[in-house]
């Protein structure tokens, strides 16, 4: 563990940095959020009380620090343009952004990962499928990926909603934890579950494709080294099956490298939510911040791109953390 304390520090400084670099960036856009919430025919003197109530009015360093102090602790403000409170708006639509985050991780990164497991013990095939996963990935736009989707899904073959979350004729599930799929099991309602289920394909099929193009090149490629093939060809000598290679010695070896880039690439995952979000009109946190920056409502914006920075930067720790139980040399032997 002592090479994971090593690299809290420098985790720190990078939270600083990217909140710094937010901040500067929200306090860039042009025009004044308090004189734009009022209005051009509101009184000078009230917008410049408002502005001393609220710490607009301090040098830049000092408005720093009083975010930092807000944001830690939990003092989130109120929206400039609708005057709800920034906690509560973050609760109604952070769970959206979230169960369609899981999804796509979970549907990404297993069928990455089975495809580059299944390439490496003989499948010549899907070593090209593969790679053509990793090129769409990186290549192709998330947006066009989706706009594809619905084309296809939904107006070709009429499978599947044109976009939301639930079907507005019908009521959703008592809200308990805000994941639809959840409440409906929880409310034993698996007629809302199917519902649920069946709005959540696509977006979630579209964002899939980050996760499982970095997981099946950085997989595949781990596991196409010469050590390994070689460790493969031995297992076969001894008899072993290929069902026992994969999923007694290779899973294993593969964990590694797979729940690694999944950290690294968390970052990316959040980024392709936003943009999903928007083409398949799904109710999450994205299509909410990006409405906050247009509508130059700054404490919004600031506080939930900090808290995003935030998440991103503990998914890698703890994937850091993971891997290295998972692998005690990487700490000198010591796990």
């Amino acid at each position: 563990m002592a090479i994971l304390l090593r690299r809290v520090p420098f985790f720190i400084c990078l939270y600083l940095l990217a909140s710094l670099a937010i901040f500067a960036a929200i306090n860039a856009i042009p025009g004044d959020p308090i004189a734009l919430r009022f209005g051009k025919t509101v009184d000078p003197e009230r917008v410049a009380i408002e502005r001393e109530r609220l710490g607009l009015d301090l040098a830049w360093p000092e408005r720093f620090l009083l975010s930092q102090k807000r944001f830690l602790s939990g003092d989130w403000g109120k929206s400039l343009s609708s005057g709800r409170s920034t906690t509560d708006d973050f609760a109604l639509f952070m769970p959206a952004t979230i169960e369609l985050s899981i999804a796509a991780m979970a549907i990404g990164s297993g069928f990455g990962l089975l495809v580059a497991l299944y390439a490496s013990v003989g499948r010549p095939w899907l070593a090209r499928v593969a790679e053509g996963i990793g090129s769409i990935g990186l290549v192709v736009p998330i947006f066009w990926v989706g706009i594809l989707l619905l084309v296809v899904g939904s107006l070709w073959l009429d499978w599947f909603p044109m976009g939301g979350r639930f079907d507005m004729a019908s009521l959703q599930p008592p809200r308990i934890s805000g994941s639809l799929l959840l409440d409906s099991i929880l409310d034993g309602d698996f007629r809302s579950f199917g519902l649920s289920l069946w709005h959540l394909i696509l977006p979630a099929l579209c964002l899939s494709v980050l996760p499982a193009a970095s997981v099946a090149s950085v997989t595949l490629g781990r596991l196409g080294e010469p050590e390994l093939q070689a460790f493969i060809v031995a297992l076969r000598s001894r008899g072993y099956s290929d069902a026992r290679i994969l999923w007694k010695h290779l899973l294993r070896v593969s964990a590694g490298p797979t729940i690694t880039v999944i950290g690294t690439t968390f970052g990316m995952l959040l980024g392709g939510a936003f943009l999903t979000e928007t083409v398949f009109s799904w109710p999450g946190i994205g299509r909410y911040l990006v409405n906050a920056i247009l509508a130059r409502d700054v404490f919004v914006a600031q506080n939930l791109l900090t808290f995003l920075v935030l998440v991103v930067i503990m998914v890698a720790f703890i994937s850091d953390l993971i891997v290295l139980r998972l692998d005690p040399k990487r700490n000198g032997g010591q796990a």
